[in-house]
């Protein structure tokens, strides 16, 4: 009779959660992210499943906080391009960045004669994952060795290849290309490891914050006889040099590791959300709270993808506008 009034009140708590929040019951948050906490519920973390539950919770904050952070940066690389270009500096990240986009095509169609556009040469951005570390983090989710869990990569592996490496091998035998198999190393790219919903979100999620990124190096030329107003040219080459490295970074940050553990996680998060079975017979008195805060991860889901939709969104109209052509004397 216990595990089904706790089933019955995880589905009122899921969907009272989707509809904005569960009014007056402490401890059951609203599915808004300031509401989803790790260290509330009590002593759930004692059992072995509320310690992997309480990972997937820090998890759920921690990606939610690096999400915010890389827009704010995008919008903060946006408003500098902005302030040279002389438009307004105000407004959310969409609506500084796609300023800056509109405005550099604007000053390179009188700026250049028509036909002409700007030659912008860089070293793209590289980011990498410690792929071991995903194991590690795995296997001490679920209490298990490292050598179990085994990483995969999506991309190029560079280290140990437990398989066939379709690459380049090192003088100590390490892969430089594809793995097919486990990867002991670094991945350029997105490392992946098979585990339960929590651990593998938690493993993935904290490999992928720690992802280390290169900046672009920028180069920008123009011949000086496409030139129609140089003051219009000289302002978007200025903005570009001081913006765009840092926007081109945060784009491959957002298009490989972020977006990798969004999606590893979210899938989680919907499908713990909806796994009330075995957490009502594990959880006990808990159970009710603790499925507040899942389901409060889940209401979440929406939020972190928009963010990182226009991160993608609004780095790609930047780039794009860069190689606008003039169409002065057109």
């Amino acid at each position: 009779m216990r595990k089904q009034l706790y089933s019955v009140l995880f589905l009122s708590v899921f969907a009272l959660s989707a509809c904005g929040g569960v009014p007056g019951v402490p401890g059951i948050p609203g599915g808004k992210a300031s509401e989803v906490n790790p260290n509330t519920c009590g002593n759930y973390a004692a059992t072995d499943v509320g310690k992997k539950l309480k990972g997937f919770l820090k998890a759920t904050v921690a990606l939610d906080a690096a999400v915010l952070e890389t827009e704010a940066e995008m919008k903060v690389s946006c408003a500098v391009m902005a302030k040279e270009l002389g438009v307004s500096e105000e407004g959310d990240t969409k609506t500084v960045c796609n300023a800056v986009a509109d405005s550099i095509k604007e000053h390179l169609s009188v700026g250049l004669k028509a036909g002409a556009a700007l030659t912008i040469n860089y070293e793209p951005a590289v980011c990498t994952i410690n792929a071991s570390a995903t194991a590690s983090a795995a296997a001490s989710c679920e209490g298990s060795a490292s050598a179990e869990m085994g990483a995969t990569c999506e991309g190029t592996c560079q280290g140990t290849c437990n398989g066939e490496c379709e690459g380049s091998t090192g003088s100590g035998g390490e892969c430089e290309g594809v793995c097919k198999g486990s990867c002991e190393g670094t991945c350029e790219g997105y490392s992946n490891v098979e585990a339960s919903a929590e651990c593998k979100a938690s493993a993935e999620v904290s490999a992928s914050l720690e992802a280390e990124c290169t900046e672009p190096k920028v180069e920008i030329e123009f011949a000086a006889d496409v030139v129609v107003e140089g003051p219009k040219v000289e302002a978007v080459k200025s903005a570009l040099m001081k913006g765009l490295p840092k926007i081109l970074m945060l784009e491959a940050k957002v298009k490989s590791p972020l977006m990798g553990a969004f999606k590893t996680w979210s899938a989680s998060a919907k499908s713990l959300a909806k796994s009330s079975g075995k957490l009502a017979a594990s959880l006990d008195d808990q159970f009710t709270c603790v499925s507040g805060q899942l389901a409060g991860a889940a209401g979440m889901v929406a939020g972190v993808k928009s963010s990182l939709d226009v991160q993608v969104e609004v780095s790609v109209s930047v780039s794009a506008s860069a190689s606008a052509e003039g169409s002065a004397g057109s």
